[in-house]
């Protein structure tokens, strides 16, 4: 039951599953055929182990600034805290680009992917019929 002032849970399993696989699928796409060719198995393999590292210490960081900084600004807060409001602002701007471009970058490569199996339909139509079938399926059935 919800009480006034907690926040109320939106996702669900099957979305968080969704988003990850949406990721795997456009690290995959353009990280993966991009760099195999160019940095071979051994390349790769240290490539992983380092963005491995990295990602673990950003979550681990990411979840500690969320619970010392419980605010809804993201990175705005988390810099404005440490560097004051000029670097804030940069840091909000970034972060504003990035959820920008994530999203087209991410259906650019699911189209792609989609076209392996749909070679006649173009990969653009294929990245927006992911993104629509993305927004009607959240809007409707909660996101399946």
């Amino acid at each position: 039951m919800e009480t006034p002032g907690q926040f109320k849970r939106t996702l669900t399993p099957i979305m968080l599953w969704g988003l990850g696989v949406g990721y795997v699928i456009s690290g995959m796409y353009f990280g993966w055929n991009l760099g195999l060719p160019m940095g071979g198995t051994g390349g790769m393999a240290v490539a992983t182990l380092l963005v491995i590292g990295l990602y673990i210490t950003f979550t681990f960081g990411y979840a500690e600034l969320a619970c010392a900084i419980p605010k809804a600004g993201g990175v705005f807060d988390y810099a404005a805290a440490a560097l004051g409001p000029k670097w804030a602002f940069v840091a909000g701007w970034a972060q504003i680009i990035e959820f920008v471009f994530a999203p087209p970058a991410i259906a650019a490569a699911i189209g792609a992917y989609l076209h392996l199996f749909f070679p006649l339909m173009p990969v653009v139509a294929l990245a927006v019929a992911a993104v629509c079938w993305r927004s009607l399926t959240t809007l409707f059935m909660g996101g399946l």
